[in-house]
């Protein structure tokens, strides 16, 4: 095969080194194209030997796509028609980051044995017993196990259901405020230094190991919105739902006025009008005339998220409603972001710099925002909710910035409630951490107890009797076309080959 040894050879590495997968059927197909011989005699054998090495060339860079992690080809295809085209600079950041030197190094060390042993010893024998290696490798690998435990979680999670019919028969009045942080997980924060920012000391509740269930914003507002209900599967989001499962619905049944704001415009993926239908919210309040903070990845504007939330929050304090329910949504930390006069913010060295100057912008604000829901006079419920991390570091079977699959380093997510007192403008704050794995479901149980039980006026919230008692929900997260569940302490991921396959141990962090 002469030099095409080099590119099976290289592919087995990066495959036992978990970078790849590695298709076995369609490699072998590969190599018989590859390895049968055209007669001397022939007629334009010449041109036909040129053909298949042009042939071979689309099919090995096809093969290497389906082999890799990266999602199906067409379907990035459609994504990048529906959603846009990135900037330029978004482009070659991302690309810089896509490569790992170290590797690259090893790769051309490989290329240059093959160059030197090609014409001393017969390569392709080894490739052959190389390939086959693989199936050995892969079997035994429990995928009806997987398909039985995921299908038993979702029957599991389609009967759960959180109702606040009880509390009706009180009438506490406190505001809620939900704040929607894209791209903000554990990793993120570990990775810029920020895992221990002052913002979540003052969390009256933090949740540890809560599962965003995504690693896209679109489902993850619809997700947090249809909270009392347990989670769907991917799907089942675009569907319409009991209305019982809507957060906002039950919230207006106890009286609420409701209100839905954001910090851009919200047409990027028609993030405004989805998330406002399939989650019934409000019509957006948009930050109109507001002066342009920094852009986001594909150039649009994105506004100052404090004078954006002092906004909302003046048209809530001049409303004659005794208790209002707000949605903010925020993308300041989205992949991309750059501040408005920053030039050089694509270099890749300035990727990790630039989000921890976005964060600690953006949780300064927040604090600030704690500060004026505190002069209102109010009691006040916050719920600090990411949607998803920015995979700020990556891992070894996705790059920096990609989040098609939904790996635990992007859904688990630091999630708080910030009690707010009238009359108390520096209580004490009793933390309580909540360890379990959790999701949207128990947010949803903590709003209904805190209608049923106000949370201002008792202490048995603040213990870890209570605590303890807050719904859990194991791992499963899931973006189109692909799941990611954990079973013991293994994972397992469902993507493009359409069935469960084990996800390499380095690349979960």
């Amino acid at each position: 095969m002469g030099l095409w040894n080099y590119y099976f050879l290289a592919k087995l590495y990066l495959y036992f080194r978990g970078f790849i997968r590695l298709d076995f059927i369609l490699n072998i197909l590969f190599v018989l194209l590859l390895i049968i011989p055209i007669p001397n005699k022939i007629r334009f054998r010449s041109s036909i030997k040129a053909a298949r090495f042009v042939i071979g060339l689309v099919i090995g860079l096809l093969l290497l796509w389906h082999d890799s992690w990266l999602p199906p080809l067409f379907d990035s295809m459609i994504f990048l028609n529906q959603q846009g085209i990135p900037s330029r600079e978004y482009i070659y950041r991302f690309i810089l980051g896509f490569f790992n030197p170290w590797e690259v190094a090893i790769l051309t060390g490989i290329s240059f044995v093959c160059m030197l042993l090609q014409y001393r010893f017969r390569l392709t024998p080894l490739v052959i017993i190389l390939l086959l290696i693989v199936p050995i490798h892969e079997f035994g690998q429990p995928a009806g196990e997987i398909d039985r435990h995921v299908d038993a979680f979702y029957k599991s999670e389609s009967a759960r259901i959180i109702r606040f019919e009880k509390s009706r028969k009180y009438n506490y009045d406190f505001d809620i405020v939900i704040l929607h942080v894209c791209s903000l997980s554990w990793d993120d924060m570990k990775e810029a230094g920020l895992e221990d920012h002052p913002i979540f000391k003052q969390l009256d509740y933090l949740f540890t190991d809560f599962n965003s269930a995504t690693s896209y914003s679109n489902p993850s507002a619809i997700r947090l919105l249809r909270a009392n209900c347990g989670q769907q599967r991917h799907d089942a989001l675009y569907n319409d739902v009991p209305k019982e499962c809507i957060l906002f619905d039950g919230l207006r049944a106890e009286g609420y006025e409701t209100y839905f704001a954001l910090n851009h415009d919200g047409t990027y993926g028609h993030f405004a009008d989805e998330v406002r239908r399939l989650g019934h919210l409000d019509e957006p309040f948009l930050p109109m005339a507001l002066p342009v903070q920094a852009y986001s990845f594909d150039g649009t504007a994105i506004y100052d998220n404090y004078t954006q939330l002092e906004r909302i929050w003046k048209v809530r304090q001049e409303s004659n409603s005794k208790k209002t329910a707000i949605y903010y949504n925020t993308i300041s930390l989205h992949d991309g972001a750059h501040w408005a006069e920053d030039k050089d913010w694509w270099k890749k060295d300035k990727r990790v710099v630039n989000y921890k100057e976005f964060a600690q912008e953006l949780l300064g604000d927040i604090t600030r925002l704690f500060d004026l829901l505190r002069s209102s006079g109010r009691d006040i419920v916050v719920l600090f909710v990411p949607e998803h991390g920015m995979a700020l570091r990556g891992s070894s079977i996705q790059a920096p910035g990609l989040r098609d699959i939904p790996l635990p380093q992007i859904t688990r997510v630091p999630v708080g409630i910030k009690l707010i007192r009238k009359g108390s403008p520096h209580a004490p704050v009793h933390q309580q951490i909540v360890t379990g794995t959790t999701s949207y479901l128990s947010l949803s149980y903590m709003l209904k107890v805190f209608l049923e039980e106000n949370p201002f006026e008792t202490d048995r919230l603040t213990t870890k009797e209570f605590t303890d008692k807050i719904p859990h929900t194991d791992f499963v997260a899931e973006n189109q076309g692909v799941q990611l569940t954990r079973k013991g302490t293994d994972w397992f991921l469902y993507g493009k080959e359409k069935q469960w396959i084990a996800v390499p141990a380095n690349a979960i962090k």
